[in-house]
Parts: structure tokens; sequence; C-alpha cells
């Protein structure tokens, strides 16, 4: 179940484009609810909206399987005192369902859930209205949309994706249907407007075998348009072919209630795209950008940004930024830095690995920001001795390292690249207190992110000390860090580990306006809010 706040995709957008103008000081003020005892196998999902009464939450009880997974939605007042929560034990027609997405939008909440009903090979997907004071569902859910899955497994029967356009006046439900091997990719989409009235749908046949074709992301516009961003293999799901890329990103758009139909390969020669997301400006055209790399995909080279002609689909601007020496070594060991400077003098490239593109923010005056992190996962392999018997027993490892942040100006040219120091390799968790949220206040880009003490007043050179939840002591911090709009970084802790009884979630917290970051924490069975207000 995955679930979005459609008012910070606005926010970020407005925000782009007008605050950055007039950066200011931001005055980080945390005030904490009051801690509350909830069950141990529990957390917050996500947030799912707000309004002047408060603010309203999935909370999320595991199982030892995704089928014993139960949700609750729950309302928090002002001072994030539970009022009202509502179990989301869902049923359509007597059938289990499963919950697919809360979504705000115009200050109502809907809920989106599907049944796959086996004995007419259907899976269905409905939507109905939340009555905020209750939060229950109310009735006569809808069918929006349905994919048949006959002569198919129950474990093949498609599933869907919910995306809303930037203005928040559409609505697109993507859908996956059901493979067989060696058979052309299919799937459809649904789009409705912001009453959920069904506008126009489609589904799509395309000439590529579904092992060679992966969908990337889905977009949909203003005017109710869909844009799809896949990678197309040449031939095998490798790579590289004699030692070039051996796939293309292609962009799929379905125009005029899906009447028309068009395709924007783009590939750039002799480099590996390693990363891309697109968006749709209002002129129709599209921006691409993302990270290159010069030797393969586990590892970037630069960043790059292009905006493509929607009516001639040729590339109308194309910048390219390779990341300099200063930029790679910045946040290493000075014997690493060492190493990387003699490596870049005898002309070896250097190349950062396992970086992710998260987001790509574009503002109303064609500007733009690359958000990126290091991440990546390794295992480990032990002997043990259990019940008289050598067993094997695995590690997982996750590390969630440096953020990265390109800044691309008005006319598509890269300005600058900074990057943010982050160490936190945790064990065995799914990086449950790792990586970071984002917001934007005051004209800057802030992360906040769990630290440790020793890196507060950091300068981009030497060691950085890790975080470990598992080592929740006196250098343990949650830190804040903001960039200017010319990539000015400014390193203040917000507050230490041991003020609360609580460790930050990050991946969970959400900026809800302008000027205000919700905080969620836990520790056993104590969870709590707060909430970061940025003064005048």
């Amino acid at each position: 179940m995955k679930t979005k706040t459609q008012f910070i995709a606005t926010l970020l957008l407005f925000l782009l484009s007008t605050a950055l103008l007039h950066a200011q000081e931001l005055k980080p003020r945390v005030t904490w609810g009051k801690e509350f005892e909830a069950p141990r196998r529990s957390s917050l999902n996500d947030i799912v909206g707000f309004d002047k009464s408060g603010i309203y939450a999935i909370k999320e009880r595991y199982g030892f399987t995704s089928s014993t997974r139960r949700f609750t939605l729950e309302h928090y007042d002002p001072t994030f005192k539970p009022t009202r929560s509502f179990d989301l034990d869902l049923k359509h027609d007597g059938k289990d369902a499963l919950l697919e997405m809360v979504l705000q939008l115009h200050n109502k909440l809907y809920l989106f859930s599907s049944v796959r009903d086996t004995r007419v090979d259907k899976n269905m997907l409905f939507v109905q209205e939340i009555n905020k004071s209750t939060l229950e569902p109310m009735p006569n859910a809808r069918q929006i949309a349905e994919i048949d899955f006959t002569g198919k497994s129950s474990s093949n029967s498609g599933g869907f994706a919910i995306k809303v356009s930037r203005d928040s006046s559409k609505v697109m439900v993507f859908y996956s249907l059901p493979y067989a091997k060696n058979e052309p990719e299919s799937f459809g989409f649904q789009v409705l407007d912001d009453t959920m009235t069904p506008l126009w749908n489609k589904e799509v046949k395309l000439p590529y075998a579904d092992g060679l074709f992966t969908i990337e992301s889905t977009r949909v516009d203003n005017e109710g348009d869909v844009y799809l961003l896949a990678v197309i293999y040449k031939d095998k799901r490798k790579s590289k072919r004699h030692g070039l890329p051996n796939y293309t990103y292609n962009v799929f758009a379905f125009l005029n209630k899906g009447t028309e139909a068009k395709e924007y390969p783009i590939s750039l020669e002799d480099r590996f795209l390693t990363d891309m997301q697109i968006e749709i400006l209002n002129n129709k055209n599209l921006i691409c950008a993302g990270f290159y790399s010069e030797k393969g995909t586990n590892s970037i080279r630069g960043s790059y940004f292009l905006t493509v002609d929607a009516a001639t689909k040729e590339i109308k601007t194309k910048s390219f930024k390779e990341f300099g020496i200063d930029f790679i070594t910045q946040n290493m060991k000075e014997g690493e830095a060492d190493r990387a400077r003699r490596k870049e003098k005898n002309g070896d490239e250097n190349e950062m690995l396992e970086y992710d593109l998260d987001k790509l923010l574009v503002g109303k005056d064609g500007s733009a920001m690359l958000i990126g992190e290091q991440y990546y996962m390794t295992t480990s392999t032990s002997n043990m001795m259990m019940n008289g018997m050598m067993q094997n027993y695995t590690t997982y490892h996750y590390n969630y390292n440096d953020i990265i942040v390109v800044k691309i100006d008005p006319a598509g040219q890269i300005s600058w690249a900074e990057k943010i120091a982050k160490r936190q390799h945790t064990i065995d968790d799914g990086g449950f207190y790792s990586s970071y949220t984002m917001s934007i206040v005051k004209g800057r880009l802030c992360f906040i992110f769990n630290d440790n003490r020793k890196n507060a007043t950091y300068t981009g050179t030497g060691k950085v000390y890790n975080y470990s939840p598992a080592s929740r002591n006196e250098n343990s911090m949650i830190m804040l860090v903001s960039i200017d709009q010319q990539g000015k970084q400014v390193r203040e802790p917000l507050f230490g580990a041991l003020d609360m009884e609580v460790t930050t979630r990050p991946k969970v917290c959400e900026q809800i306006s302008s000027t205000q970051v919700i905080l969620f924490g836990q520790r056993k069975k104590t969870q709590q809010f707060a909430r970061v207000e940025f003064g005048e």
C-alpha cells in the first residue's frame, strides 16, 4: 500500500518557482506532542492529509506476511493528541479488499482499494470518499478500473498505481496487465477528474517483449494526457553490448483522450543514462533529467538536463555537468581523496557508486533541482551453532549515505552540484531510521535526517561518522542541512537523541505548509509526533 499527500508536490512546485528568489534565515523551532503507546509491531505508514483540525495518518500493524498487515486511519489534533481512528478492514460485495492508497484532494480524502476475485478472474479497483468526521469510507464505492486475468494465476493478476497532475485537477490510474513469457508488453490507464469522475481510458499493447521492456515512471498532466517513461533493451536484458549501452529510455505519450500516441526515444551517444525522471511543462514540452555514466549502470559521472519539443520530438536544450574532482572527493577521508586525485591525474575516470535519483523538481520559470541519495544493500554470511548443528546466518547491511543536489537554471544549464555528508549503516532493519525527509522553506532546500553528533560542524573534508540507531546515545542527533540557491550549505542540529524517548523516522515525515514540517518518531511501543516551525 502506498500513500501520498498531493499537497506536497504542489507546494514544492510553487516554492521552487518563487521562494528560492528570497532566501531567509530559517530559525527552526521544534514542538513535540505527548508520547503515546502503540502496539509494538506497529508504526506510521504515511501522513495522508491535514486541515485546520489536525493531521490524518495511516498506521500499519505488521504481520509475518503481507496478507496479515492491517491498516488504521487516524486523526490527530494540532497538539498531536489522537482524536479518532477507523480500522481499514475493507470489503466489497463480501470480498476482502486491499488498501491501495489514501489521497487528499481539495480538502477531501479519497480511499482507493482493490479486490482480486478469483471466481470471475477480475482484479477491480474502487474509490470512495472518506467521511472526515468519522474516518469511515462512505458507502457506494465506485469501480473505476478492472483487469481481466482469465487463464492466468491470481499471482499474475496485474496491479494498480495512482498518480495526480501537478495542479491536482486530474487523477490517473495506471494498471499493468497480466503477462506471458515473450509476449508484448501491455497495460492500461483510466483518467479521472478531481471529483473521481472517469474521463477516458485506454488499454495499450506495445511491440516489446515483457522481458525487454520496463516502465520506470508514469505522469498525467494538467490536461489529462498520460506519459510513460520506459527502458527498452535492444536484444537481451543487459546494460552493455560491445561496451556500449544496450538500452534506451523512451517516453510514450497518449494524448487527446488516448486517440493520439507519440514515442520519444531519449538516448545520448556513448553515455549510459543511469537514472532519469520526467516532467511535462505547460507547453507540453518534456523535461528529462538525471545521471549519466561512462562505464555502466552502477556508477555516475555527472548529471544531464534535456528539454524535448513535443511536436518535433527534437531535443531543444541539452546540458551536462561532469562531476569535478572537488565534488567527487567532497566528504571523503584524506587518504581516499588523495587516491581519487591521483587516479584523475593519471587519466582514469572517477565515478560515484550507487546513487539513486529521488526527485526532479521543476519550477514555473523552467528552473529545476535534481535530488539523489547513495543507497545500497550488501550481505555477509557467518556460521553459528544452533541446536547442535552449524548453520549459515545471513546479515543484511543497509547503507544510506550522501545526498546530492544539482541546480539547473531557467535556460537549462546546470549551475552547480553539491553533496551533503551523511553516513547511515544499519543491520537487519530495512533502513527503518535511515534516509531523509526534504522540504522547501524560505527559499532553501531543507534535509532532515538522523546523524552522528560528531558531524555537526562537518565542512566537507575528513571522516564522516556513522549514525546507527543501535547506538542511541549522546552521539546521536537529528540534523537539519539547508542549501540556498547558490548551493551554500548550512548545517545545524535540531535536537539530540537523548532529548526525546523516541527516534525519528525521516522516511515518513512530511511538509504540510510553507513553514511547517511534521516529524514522527518511535522507540519500542512509544510513539510521538512533532512540529518543526520555521519562524520569521
